[in-house]
């Protein structure tokens, strides 16, 4: 019995295989493989032979148009693929891949493609920057985008892309040079295993020679420059860390603008210039081409308009020149930047004036805890700066040599100019430097927000500063005259004004503008109005003429331009400072 179990089991088994037994999957699949498992082209192109090998026939493909398959027979677990790349004209070597799908398995078979060698050269064999410093376009031809690198920290090196033509722009800028010893170092090009080394030099800095000059005087500047009128909120316009001249709501300046400031009786324009944003990278601070075009643009609009034309830093104290981090690094870039404006103008007449600075302060506008600590710190600060604007206006030469340059001190405040100014050397055989100052006072009155109402003595008590408002003017202007005017250096004064008054009020504004000036000319004062171009009343309301077309905002700013026009240019012995005070509006 036990043999014939035995029997029907085996019987069984042959009928009915085990569960789990499966005689197709049991045999082991081919493994899919690529001989070679990549392929490497030369910038030329060609084929080369492709082995896969496969259980099935497999599939393949390309995505990238300069591969080309051709497929052969497939046999024995063989598939034969002629693989063909064409040239590579380009730049950069390049990798496509191959998509092999086989029984249920594939794979990526990559194809690279080098470039052509080509010898690295240079259009240059070394580079040369005078003191001024500059720009310069080094053109490189390689196989593959080169690097570039300089052991020299006082120049700046930036590659381009290169192009189509195997070649790239290098620019190598240079600042203008302030030290005494000239400079060198060595550019470094590399592309693989190629290299080139191209020398690079900076002239050393010439202090100028004792320029032959007559001397300024207060009268000749003061008749030169009274009245002047400020371009403000313009090119000094900024938004967000990039000077722009319409971002704070002024049309963009025409001719037909300084031809109107001429035609309402000013002499003089202040063109009110923030460079922030259009200065390039240290260690070269190269200004942005555009800009200073503008700029230049401007400054001829004055000159056809026969106007007198200062031009500036404004804004930049609350960036690049903050004198909270001043270092010998700020000293360099006011060299540079300057060195850049004054070649720039270096043949235009002296009706063209630069001025150092705005109102360099620490934030604090000389009330801060560390100004009021040790303001000589502060000081000392501001007149290197302005030695280093003028060493680099007048190095320049030209014109430039004997320029009037305007110097101002710190915050432009009278009375800490009067305490911590120090006239920088001017290279010049007679005086040709003038003193800049700024004046709002009263501030409540000219500036605030709220505004005081009323000026001056016949001004309600309650409504105005002091019993004293007329004389607080004069002492100022008494105290300029004793520190500067009475020994022949000329003073003006860069930015004036008075916000405008409710309706109502405009009487005593009427009176304060006349006065101020007045005064002011009696001093002999230059006064350039600050002009903003906003409309209305209120705190920061200063807008006398459209800075687009030039013509007076409305009868108001005509009124308020006669008044500054007469007070400056009226010689009738009749008229005096007494018959302006006299002329004081009537108490309600």
């Amino acid at each position: 019995m036990r043999i014939k179990i035995l029997a029907i089991a085996a019987a069984l088994d042959f009928i009915f295989p085990a569960c789990g037994k499966n005689t197709e999957t049991d045999v082991t699949p081919v493994k899919l493989t690529a001989q070679p498992a990549e392929l490497v082209f030369g910038a030329e192109g060609g084929s080369q032979q492709l082995t896969l090998t496969s259980g099935i026939q497999p599939t393949v493909s390309c995505q990238d148009a300069w591969v080309s398959l051709s497929e052969g027979t497939y046999s024995g677990n063989n598939f034969s693929i002629k693989v063909t790349a064409q040239e590579n004209t380009g730049t950069t070597e390049r990798t496509a891949y191959i998509r092999v799908i086989g029984d249920k398995q594939s794979l990526m078979v990559a194809v690279m493609q080098k470039v052509a060698e080509v010898e690295l050269t240079a259009d240059k064999t070394s580079v040369s920057f005078d003191r001024f410093g500059g720009e310069t376009v080094i053109t490189v031809t390689s196989s593959t985008q080169p690097s570039a690198s300089t052991d020299a920290s006082w120049c700046l090196v930036q590659a381009g892309t290169i192009g189509s033509d195997k070649t790239t722009a290098i620019t190598v800028a240079a600042p203008a040079n302030r030290k005494a010893s000239a400079q060198s170092g060595t550019l470094t090009v590399t592309c693989g295993t190629q290299k080139l080394s191209i020398p690079l030099s900076l002239e050393a800095y010439q202090k100028p020679g004792t320029a032959t000059a007559t001397a300024l005087s207060p009268e000749l500047v003061f008749e030169a420059m009274a009245p002047g009128w400020n371009m403000g909120n313009h090119m000094d316009a900024i938004s967000n860390d990039v000077a722009s001249e319409t971002a704070w709501g002024n049309a963009k300046a025409t001719q037909a603008t300084l031809d109107g400031v001429k035609a309402a009786g000013f002499k003089a324009v202040r063109i009110c210039v923030t460079w922030q944003g259009h200065v390039g990278e240290a260690p070269a601070y190269r200004l942005d081409e555009k800009w200073i075009s503008r700029v230049e643009e401007i400054v001829g609009y004055a000159e056809k308009a026969g106007l007198v034309a200062i031009v500036n830093t404004h804004h930049d104290e609350s960036y690049w020149l903050d004198i909270n981090k001043a270092s010998e690094k700020t000293k360099d870039q006011i060299f540079s930047v300057w060195t850049q404006i004054a070649r720039r103008f270096q043949d235009k007449g002296e009706w063209l004036v630069m001025e150092s600075f705005n109102e360099i302060q620490d934030g604090g506008w000389g009330w801060s805890a560390a100004f009021m600590a040790d303001p000589k710190r502060q000081y000392d600060i501001l007149n290197s700066w302005n030695q280093v604007f003028v060493d680099a206006v007048r190095a320049t030469g030209g014109n430039n040599a004997t320029r009037w340059l305007g110097i101002p001190g710190y915050a432009a405040n009278p009375q800490f100019t009067m305490a911590g100014l120090v006239l920088p050397e001017d290279y010049t055989s007679a005086n040709r430097l003038i003193v800049a100052v700024h004046d709002y006072d009263p501030y409540n009155y000219t500036l605030s927000n709220p505004l005081v109402e009323q000026w001056g003595h016949t001004a309600d008590p309650a409504k105005r500063c002091s019993d004293q408002d007329e004389k607080n003017v004069v002492d100022v202007f008494d105290n300029l005259k004793a520190a500067y005017l009475d020994k022949d250096i000329p003073v003006y004064i860069g930015e004036f004004g008075c916000s405008r008054h409710k309706e109502e009020d405009l009487p005593y504004q009427m009176y304060y503008i006349e006065y101020f000036c007045k005064a002011a000319a009696d001093h002999l004062l230059p006064m350039y109005l600050w002009d903003n171009g906003v409309s209305g009343s209120g705190s920061e309301t200063h807008g006398y003429i459209d800075h687009g077309t030039g013509q007076l905002l409305d009868d108001t700013a005509k009124e308020l331009v006669g008044r500054i026009v007469k007070a400056a240019t009226n010689k009738d012995a009749a008229y005096t400072l007494e018959s302006v005070y006299n002329s004081a509006p009537v108490k309600n």
